[in-house]
């Protein structure tokens, strides 16, 4: 399949010269006078390359430019101005609009073919390279996600293999004990499941703010049903806020079950302030202080400890918090704590 170029100039007789240049080396040429009819070109013939002179009437080169660089579609497409003169302002609009090179009429045939080939061998780099980190990506989730989605469905399919083959045969306090490990394996590919559904519909979730008028106590309740148990401490002062009742249940059990999870100290600090809640453990994740970015399928030190689930408990708690006017950020502060800070609305 031949190369398509969008020629757009409005002087006929250089664009017949141009168009038998570039014909004679193969190239497909679709002709326009001016940059209105070029953008509709654009849509119709889909070329690999666009050559534009500057100066048009009714839309001129940096206007189609710009038009041009608006539709994501084309934001790789090589663009080449064409110009009687070249003044460095003009250069430097251009290249901040998204320009490759510029050509100076008259422009002779040898320049002309090594600057489309310049900029389509560039364009054809630049794909490579987008092309191998998508795959990169694309690659490290699927490999996540399947991990994390079969680990789970393994271990429970083995748990029940073997109950069935033991049966009359292992005492009932040892069944209990592969009964109880394969409810666990089924509540976390149960959660995992429920996480990936939420993450895939937080675009249309919607809150019902109520009024909660003891965060402590609300705490206090988590701390008591969570599945990670550990020693806490909560100082501080007790307030209430406004929060869709679920979403805070949500976030406050994710913040809870990660400190408990993840503490390497003796016990978890959960700190109340007028608005904020701040929950604080000891860690080893981290070697120096730092801001923690919140990313979807994004786990901490993931291939060294083997963390369970999807990696999106976390930005879900985020997204809830945004859609209830509140705000969570993960930090390690100077004394290596980890601290999950949570403000909120209280009116």
């Amino acid at each position: 399949m031949k190369i398509k170029i969008l020629l757009v100039e409005d002087e006929l007789e250089l664009r017949e010269n141009i168009k038998d240049i570039l014909e004679i080396h193969d190239f497909e040429v679709v002709e326009a006078d001016n940059g209105k009819v070029g953008l509709q070109l654009l849509e119709n013939h889909n070329p690999d390359i666009v050559i534009s002179d500057v100066m048009m009437p009714v839309m001129d080169g940096f206007e189609f430019l710009n038009a041009v660089r608006k539709n994501d579609q084309y934001i790789n497409l090589p663009f080449l101005f064409l110009t009687a003169k070249v003044e460095k302002d003009d250069v430097r609009k251009g290249m901040e609009t998204g320009a490759e090179d510029y050509l100076t009429k008259p422009i002779q045939a040898k320049d002309l073919i090594n600057a489309v080939n310049t900029s389509l061998n560039k364009k054809w780099n630049r794909d490579m390279w987008l092309q191998h980190k998508v795959e990169e990506v694309l690659a490290e989730e699927r490999k996540v996600k399947y991990h994390e989605l079969r680990t789970p469905l393994f271990g429970l399919n083995s748990l029940l293999q073997i109950i069935k083959d033991s049966l009359g045969v292992l005492s009932e306090e040892h069944l209990m004990e592969l009964l109880n490990k394969a409810i666990a394996a089924g509540d976390r590919l149960n959660i995992s499941l429920l996480n990936l559904a939420r993450f895939q519909t937080i675009e249309n979730v919607r809150t019902e703010r109520i009024w909660l008028p003891s965060v402590k106590e609300f705490l206090i309740r988590i701390l008591d049903s969570s599945t990670s148990k550990g020693r806490y401490r909560i100082t501080g002062l007790d307030f209430g806020c406004w929060f869709d009742y679920k979403q805070f249940e949500f976030i406050t059990e994710e913040l809870i079950t990660n400190s408990f999870k993840f503490n390497s100290g003796d016990y978890v600090v959960i700190e109340l302030k007028k608005q904020m809640i701040k929950v604080c453990n000891q860690q080893n994740l981290f070697e120096v202080p730092q801001k923690v970015e919140i990313k979807a399928f994004s786990q901490i030190n993931r291939r060294y400890f083997e963390q369970q689930g999807l990696g999106l408990g976390l930005y879900l708690a985020f997204e809830y918090a945004k859609k209830n006017q509140a705000n969570l950020s993960i930090t390690v502060d100077q004394q290596m704590v980890f601290c999950a800070e949570l403000t909120l609305l209280t009116e």
